[in-house]
């Protein structure tokens, strides 16, 4: 999969549609679809088709946000007694 800031804002945007009952521009999702999931179909007009096609996309998006989050590194935390604790003075080498 490959997703890029529009793919994921198209996508959104897809998603939005099929979730309000409409459908949307079968070339355009198609080639969203294409680029993100690296396939190669054709447009079509079928609203079924569309409908699965923006499903796959809706679930490739949810795994790529999952894995994008459980790869970003943990902040690391402070605790209230490190917090209240005084900072440590370097000792002075002669």
């Amino acid at each position: 999969m490959k997703w890029n800031k529009e793919d994921i804002e198209m996508v959104e945007k897809f998603i939005d549609i099929r979730n309000k009952g409409f459908y949307c521009d079968g070339a355009q999702l198609t080639e969203v679809y294409n680029r993100v999931l690296e396939k190669h179909v054709t447009p079509t007009s079928c609203g079924a088709c569309l409908r699965q096609r923006v499903n796959e996309l809706a679930e490739a998006l949810e795994r790529f946000k999952r894995l994008s989050e459980a790869s970003k590194p943990d902040e690391p935390t402070t605790t209230k007694e490190e917090e209240n604790k005084e900072p440590r003075k370097a000792k002075n080498k002669k």
